[in-house]
């Protein structure tokens, strides 16, 4: 790195270096910093610490638990699970605001029989998993949407817990405080390359 000098790293080495310091690479760095196994020292690098440009500030924070695979579904349940109960993962500080999740629900309309029986096998997936996908045929959608054109419609899924909006500007915000007072470094800089040594301690 060869940023001026207050931009540069305070060590000559590190445990662990992130590239990249918005929501991502900030989370990376607090849930390292939570992990009582972990005792090393991590460095975040952040070319533009405004993050105007960051996907970060231009996302609208949204969750859902409809995919196809168990796994996505269970790391959404997670992420609902650790926004819901923020300021308990946070250690309890009353300082750390509640959040909750705006749960509207994502519906998906499918316009061919070959896509209906996407959706069907996805739901089975989804509530074996504990989601509370629910199945909609074009009378039960015209009921609770009557705004829809359904001509062509065979089938929809939704789901209306804990798939919505979020508040993922507090949640960014908190986990770079946070990481930075148990002792993770932050530096503006730019990383152009990685030189990669296996011999290195």
């Amino acid at each position: 790195m060869t940023g001026p000098p207050e931009n540069r790293p305070s060590r000559s080495a590190y445990d662990v270096v992130i590239i990249g310091g918005a929501i991502m690479g900030s989370s990376a760095a607090w849930f390292l910093t939570d992990n009582a196994d972990f005792n090393g020292r991590v460095l975040v690098v952040e070319r533009d610490p405004s993050y105007a440009q960051a996907s970060t500030t231009h996302t609208n924070s949204c969750m859902r638990q409809q995919f196809s695979t168990e796994l996505n579904i269970r790391i959404s349940q997670f992420a609902a699970d650790f926004v819901k109960n923020f300021r308990d993962y946070m250690g309890g500080d009353p300082a750390v605001p509640a959040l909750s999740i705006h749960s509207f629900g994502y519906l998906y309309l499918a316009d061919h029989d070959e896509f209906a029986d996407v959706l069907r096998a996805n739901q089975k997936i989804q509530l074996a998993a504990g989601a509370a996908t629910e199945l909609l045929t074009p009378d039960k959608i015209a009921v609770r949407y009557p705004f829809y054109h359904l001509d062509d419609i065979r089938l929809a899924s939704i789901n209306l817990v804990d798939e919505g909006y979020w508040d993922g500007a507090t949640v960014f915000d908190w986990w770079r405080r946070q990481a930075r007072q148990r002792g993770v470094e932050y530096i503006t800089d730019e990383v152009v390359a990685i030189d990669s040594d296996s011999k290195a301690g």
